[in-house]
């Protein structure tokens, strides 16, 4: 019986174990280098005050030492941040910058002290902070480290900082005094940063790391830098802007296309699993039974989607390899898939039986994307098909970094 299936009761167990239902199916690391090719080192950020916030937490923490660790002074200082937006107008409470809007929100001023702020359960379970974890290393706004809590702020860093000297120092008195109401003005992620910081956040894409990842920024940001200043029209994989190498190009193209069967090759699993839990009570399809038709349909789809991707001729081994197997006769290639899943789906011999996160009431549409927090959904549908959504973000900071992301970001909700 799966975890996910029990009855609860009198003798239900004391504890269950938390089970993800994400399929990766091995492929995350691919997809993380295909994503780095597009814009080396953007991460998930798209707008700048999600670095400056994340920034503050780290400069103020570490002045403050060991009482106070990077994660709960960013994530307090991010919270603190989408409460004062969500005061500030009620008509913005769409507004996809502003996070918590459920339990952020609705929260009394009284209540805001950092002894409640730095709390894990206080603010969202994915804050803003962990799309930068990989930017500001990568941006030289903190000093590599492995993790969060051991970031400590560049030249750079604290430079950006510096440049809202008046609001880190209401946001020390707060984290200091861990019972001390918040502070009642304070820069919500609405409020665009200033001319200064915009410049340095640019500078930072165009120059920081080696010279191929600065390259492939600041070609990228020139491309943006265009389609921000004339409407653009729909883009094709057929027609690479004058800004972007060919080699960029190809690495965009093939990432789009290994999207595309990586997508294909999850949705096929969820119309296995879909078909599985039709079959009532122990559901198991064994490899030697004739294949659903809908299945057969779904893996014909994909073996198109991977031969495209073959046929780009792409170096990435790993991605070559997992498009390869997509392109086998059905029961080879479920037998890989499932293989490759063996969490929500096991393979034992012949037989495909429930992983441990097996859902028997799942539906055909089962959600199996990678977290879309990182993503700023609905940036544009101009887009060429299955493009890096850091080529969407980089938009987006770019319309930032000027001053239009407000105005870009009203109009996308008036359409949507």
């Amino acid at each position: 019986m799966s975890l996910n299936n029990i009855t609860w009761g009198l003798c239900a167990p004391a504890t269950v174990p938390s089970v993800r239902r994400t399929r990766t199916l091995q492929l995350s690391e691919i997809v993380a280098r295909f994503h780095h090719r597009a814009v080396p080192g953007l991460g998930g950020v798209w707008f700048g005050r999600q670095l400056m916030m994340a920034l503050q937490g780290v400069a103020i923490a570490c002045q403050m030492g060991k009482d106070v660790s990077n994660i709960e002074a960013a994530n307090a200082i991010e919270a603190l941040c989408c409460w004062q937006g969500f005061q500030e107008d009620e008509g913005k409470n769409g507004d996809r910058r502003l996070r918590g809007i459920r339990k952020i929100r609705a929260l009394k001023f009284n209540s805001l002290t950092f002894s409640a702020a730095r709390r894990r359960a206080f603010y969202v379970t994915i804050p803003m902070r962990m799309s930068t974890i990989e930017a500001l290393p990568a941006l030289g706004f903190v000093h590599a480290q492995r993790n969060f809590n051991a970031f400590q702020c560049s030249q750079a860093g604290e430079q950006l900082v510096r440049l809202e000297a008046p609001q880190m120092a209401e946001l020390k008195k707060w984290i200091s005094s861990p019972d001390r109401k918040p502070p009642k003005t304070i820069n919500s992620p609405l409020i665009p940063l200033s001319q200064d910081a915009c410049l340095l956040i640019r500078n930072q894409l165009e120059n920081a790391g080696n010279d191929e990842d600065s390259k492939r920024r600041r070609d990228a940001l020139l491309w943006m830098d265009r389609l921000r200043q004339s409407p653009p029209e729909p883009l094709s994989w057929k027609d690479r802007p004058d800004e972007i190498s060919s080699v960029h190009w190809h690495d965009l193209q093939a990432g789009a296309c290994f999207f595309k069967a990586q997508n294909a090759a999850l949705g096929l699993l969820d119309l296995l699993e879909y078909d599985m839990s039709q079959r009532g009570p122990g559901p198991v399809l064994s490899l030697h039974q004739e294949i659903p038709l809908a299945i057969g349909d779904a893996a014909e789809k994909l073996r198109l989607y991977a031969q495209a991707f073959l046929d780009l001729q792409h170096s990435d081994a790993a991605a070559n390899q997992f498009c390869s197997e997509c392109t086998l006769e059905p029961v080879a290639l479920l037998r890989a898939l499932v293989s490759r899943d063996g969490h929500i789906l096991k393979l034992k011999g012949d037989l495909i039986e429930p992983g441990p996160a097996f859902n028997s009431g799942v539906s055909q549409s089962a959600q199996n994307t990678e977290d879309e927090e990182q993503h700023a959904a609905g940036a544009s549908d101009f887009w060429p098909a299955e493009i890096s959504w850091r080529i969407h973000n980089l938009f987006l900071l770019n319309l930032d970094l000027h001053g239009k992301l407000a105005d870009w970001l009203k109009k996308a909700m008036n359409n949507g």
